[in-house]
């Protein structure tokens, strides 16, 4: 509530810091910015002004100071531009290492966070002392409606939100079904937080210790590879995966 209420606040002050070349006091982007980059991050944050076009974005950073402008115009032709930044939105980006007026990374925060999913379906379980790259199939008499009523496929995806957490879609309680059905479904990763890195976005899973307190587990380190409103597209050590925007 505090920081919904605060980015209301934000907004509201953003067209007078673009227009007049003052940057709301410290108190805000202090209270605003009250989770820190990690460590190593070169990373710039902040927000996107009046007057951004396709080939520059007018930035007002969390830092402070007045907007900068930013040419995004060949970050735009690598395709390394996600998310048309509107102004109000929350941007990060990765400035180039020769001009520190040319970015080469441009992510809009606000159209990444939301629920992202995709759809997955099930195989049939390997038999009991085969391996489990066995592969198994079915006989070609087998009942259409068995067929249907065991590889119904079932939706997975990320919740990624703005305060850097995460929530898993697809979980599924009845652990009994799971572990002794004919079928399995593809394990689900459960993210509960992510950041941005140097242009790469961090999905971390966790799990709860016996103090009730959230430890990361392991993190995938994923490229953006394609982001439109209700498209998003990353890529993963071992493969791509695909997205639609659910709502």
């Amino acid at each position: 509530m505090k920081q919904t209420l605060f980015s209301m606040i934000l907004v509201a002050l953003l067209t007078t810091a673009c227009s007049s070349g003052n940057a709301p006091s410290t108190p805000e982007i202090t209270a605003y910015n009250e989770e820190q980059p990690l460590p190593g991050d070169s990373t710039v944050y902040g927000l996107a002004c009046e007057g951004c076009t396709d080939s520059l974005l007018v930035f007002l950073p969390f830092t402070g100071g007045d907007p900068d402008t930013i040419d995004i115009l060949n970050a735009r032709v690598q395709r390394r531009v996600f998310g048309r930044p509107e102004i109000g939105d929350m941007v990060a980006v990765v400035l180039s290492a020769n001009n520190k007026s040319e970015a080469d990374i441009v992510i809009n925060i606000d159209r990444l966070k939301g629920e992202w999913c995709y759809m997955v379906k099930p195989h049939l379980r390997p038999r009991a002392g085969t391996s489990a790259d066995s592969i198994v199939t079915l006989p070609p008499d087998f009942p259409d409606s068995l067929r249907k009523k065991w590889f119904q496929p079932r939706e997975y995806g990320i919740e990624i939100r703005r305060d850097y957490t995460a929530r898993p879609i697809g979980v599924q309680r009845n652990n009994a079904d799971r572990q002794n059905g004919p079928v399995e479904y593809p394990t689900l990763k459960r993210y509960r937080e992510w950041h941005i890195y140097n242009g790469h976005l961090l999905l971390c899973e966790a799990r709860r210790d016996t103090l009730g307190n959230q430890q990361i587990t392991h993190t995938d380190t994923v490229d953006i590879v394609f982001m439109r409103r209700d498209t998003l597209l990353l890529r993963f050590r071992d493969h791509e995966q695909g997205y639609y925007r659910k709502n």
